[in-house]
């Protein structure tokens, strides 16, 4: 398994308003083409006006097929029209599990 790990920086006072729309329409797309949500964060320390998310795929080549069938949902593309507003800045790391990870 790889996990995505996702962070989108928001512009300040926005995070509420990001998980709600994200809630009400993004959320049941993107679970439909991605499959496998780890976790869904919002930092409460450090940076703050963050969220984060984590996504399981079984290869590389999964979350690529994954992604790209996402990308090209009209329903996603609309969403992210609403919410690019909010988000200023967006990171994505591969993460593979150590050999004795809890999470493979």
């Amino acid at each position: 398994m790889i996990i995505e790990q996702r962070t989108y920086t928001l512009k300040p006072g926005s995070v509420h308003q990001f998980l709600a729309l994200y809630e009400a329409e993004g959320l049941e797309i993107q679970r439909g083409a991605l499959g496998n949500l780890l976790g869904y964060f919002v930092t409460e320390t450090g940076e703050l006006n963050r969220v984060v998310q984590l996504w399981g795929f079984h290869t590389f080549e999964d979350r690529v097929a994954r992604r790209r069938g996402l990308s090209s949902n009209d329903n996603w593309r609309n969403f992210l029209g609403k919410a690019g507003a909010l988000v200023t800045e967006q990171r994505s790391e591969l993460l593979i599990p150590a050999p004795f990870s809890p999470i493979r």
